[in-house]
């Protein structure tokens, strides 16, 4: 899968009627090669005690 058809695929989404999930999401990166198991870092995100958590 290249660029274009990346994005394609991630405006293909009907807006309308859309279905809260994430089978859409492991499609595409499973089509990308699963990039994301190669990043070694944890990405803390929330609004309240990051700090604390993180420290």
């Amino acid at each position: 899968m290249n660029v274009r058809e990346a994005l394609d695929y991630i405006h293909a989404v009907s807006w309308k009627g859309s279905r809260p999930g994430l089978s859409r999401i492991t499609s595409l990166m499973h089509l990308l090669g699963n990039p994301q198991n190669k990043l070694r870092f944890v990405h803390v995100a929330g609004t309240n005690g990051k700090g604390s958590f993180c420290a």
